[in-house]
Formats: structure tokens, C-alpha cells, sequence
């Protein structure tokens, strides 16, 4: 029966096209310094904190599409470290290679308490100062998360106003509010994940849907097939985004870990393939297209040295 299940999976993998990522060597593109910095900028939040971001800008006036970068786990990152790491992140460069202003979002974290608002309200300050940026097209703000990111991004979809957005895997169960300060403390979050219709009561049902009645953005959601987190996202969420009929995509990569979409772990091939996937599906939304930087600009790397 199990060989059978792992063969109907496969097969339905082929028919989405997700299964054969290519044969050909995976590179990324660097972009040098000099010709697209590396900017941090903070703006005040409506808590009167500081949110910082570390920002890279296509050559020119543009105006340029602009997609914010929701990092995973629930703890804050260090903007130094972000600003060095950024011109060495693949699918960062990728997007900047295509034409996209790139904004990583570096927030307050929520280890404490997953359902703090802090993260959220440092996003919609970050958004909002990206609109107002003179190179960026205001109505073509985007955004890509992973994880904990991932989660974030399905709240900032109903929060503000955001073109498009792709959720890498999200850890749903802070978006339904099965992980809180609470449940932390008293449940192990494998079980939350192993077992989420046990813990998909009334009230958290009445929750999701409420902030999923918000979202007013078409949604894709891109995930492997290893992580238990999947569940909750194939058991409630997808099917409740469904029928609440939200514009919403779903695309499989199968044998690929939790941290492959920002090439973290997994395959270089199904990293590269999550670009183009999630590059496709954003040019499907965006009123102003990106426009690829000159190939002059742009130094082919290997996968897998950053």
C-alpha cells in the first residue's frame, strides 16, 4: 500500500512538472557591490520601534517591482550579518538579476510568544516605506517567506496591500494560533504538526477563517514533501484558502527538505526551479514587470559556492 501511495505521488510530481529540475550545472547570478549596493535602512514602526531591512537596487530610476524577504524561525536576525550575507544569497540575487528591488526584512522575534504582533507590525512598517521608495512601484510590492516567514506572509496578506505573495512551507500552526505562549510551554510542537486536526478546535477554526477572509492577494504555496509542517498546510490550510476561494496556487517538489527554497538545504536544481516557479507567478500579477539586468552585469556563479 505504501509503495503505491509513494508511486501515485510521483507520478502526480511528473504531471506538475515539479519533478525534473533539469540536468544542466545550477549557478547563481552575483551582482557586484558596486553596482547594485547594499543598503540598511530602518524606519519607525506604529509602536515607535525601529524595523531595519537590508535593501539592493536594480540599476537605474525604474520604477522597479520590489519583493520583501520573510526569513524563517522566530527569533531576530542580526543586520550585520544580514547585510554580509545578502550579496551570497542565490535566490536574493536571482530576483535582483531579474530587475527586482530586493528587501530583506530583519524583525522583532516572537520565540516568547508566536503570537506577538511585533514581527507584524515591523513588516507593515517595512512595507510601507518600500512604497514610498522612489524606485519602486508602490503596486507592485511583493513578498516571500519560508516558514516562520511563510506564516508571516499569510498574515501580511491580510494586513496590507501586497500584489502577490508565495509562502514557502509556512508554519502554520502560529497562523491558526495553535502555537502560542501556552502551547509552548505544554505541548511539543512536533505533536501540534503530527496530529493538527486534534488541535483544530472550533475557536481556532473561527480564528483562521477570520484572518483568512482577509487576505486579498493571490497566494502560492510552494513545499517539499519531508517536513511535518506539511500537514497542517495539506490537511486545513490549503483546503480552507480553497474554500474561502482565494486565488491560491500549490506547487510540489518532491524529496526536498524544509529549507530548500532559499537554497539553505535541498538541491541546487529545485531552488533554481523555485525561482523561476515563484518569478513566474509573480509576473503573472505585477503591473509593472521586471526587466533582467544586463548579462554584462552579471557573473554566472556554481551553485553551491557562496
Amino acid at each position: 500500500m505504501r509503495h503505491h501511495a509513494i508511486a501515485a505521488l510521483r507520478a502526480l510530481a511528473c504531471l506538475s512538472g515539479s519533478l525534473a529540475y533539469g540536468q544542466d550545472e545550477v549557478t547563481w547570478p552575483a551582482i557586484s557591490q558596486r553596482t547594485c549596493p547594499v543598503e540598511v535602512i530602518g524606519m519607525p514602526t506604529r509602536d515607535e520601534h525601529v524595523a531595519m531591512a537590508v535593501v539592493r537596487k536594480p540599476p537605474g530610476e525604474g520604477p522597479f517591482p520590489a519583493i520583501v524577504f520573510l526569513h524563517g524561525g522566530l527569533n531576530q536576525r542580526n543586520v550585520n550579518r544580514v547585510k554580509r550575507e545578502t550579496p551570497d544569497q542565490p535566490t536574493n540575487s536571482r530576483f535582483l538579476a531579474a530587475g527586482y528591488v530586493t528587501v530583506e526584512a530583519i524583525f522583532r522575534g516572537r520565540s516568547d510568544d508566536p503570537q506577538a504582533k511585533d514581527a507584524l507590525i515591523d513588516c507593515l512598517a517595512i512595507i510601507e516605506h518600500v512604497k514610498k521608495m522612489p524606485e519602486v512601484d508602490p503596486g507592485s510590492v511583493l513578498a516571500l517567506g519560508h516558514s516562520g516567514g511563510g506564516s508571516l506572509a499569510l498574515e501580511l496578506a491580510g494586513e496590507a496591500e501586497l500584489c502577490a505573495i508565495v509562502t514557502g512551507e509556512p508554519a502554520s500552526i502560529i497562523f491558526t494560533g495553535m502555537y502560542n505562549r501556552q502551547t509552548r510551554r505544554r505541548t511539543r510542537r512536533d505533536a501540534l504538526m503530527e496530529d493538527p486536526r486534534r488541535h483544530y478546535t472550533p475557536d481556532v477554526r473561527e480564528f483562521t477563517r477570520e484572518k483568512i477572509g482577509r487576505i486579498a492577494c493571490p497566494v502560492l504555496i510552494v513545499h517539499g514533501d519531508q517536513h511535518p509542517i506539511n500537514k497542517i498546510n495539506r490537511e486545513i490550510i490549503i483546503p480552507e484558502l480553497e474554500a474561502a476561494r482565494k486565488k491560491v496556487e500549490v506547487i510540489l517538489y518532491p524529496g526536498q527538505p524544509h529549507n530548500f527554497v532559499f537554497g539553505q538545504a535541498g538541491s541546487p536544481e529545485a531552488t533554481r526551479k523555485c525561482f523561476d516557479d515563484c518569478h513566474a507567478f509573480f509576473k503573472k500579477h505585477l503591473p509593472t514587470r521586471p526587466a533582467p539586468l544586463d548579462e554584462t552585469l552579471v557573473r554566472q556563479v556554481p551553485a553551491g559556492q557562496q
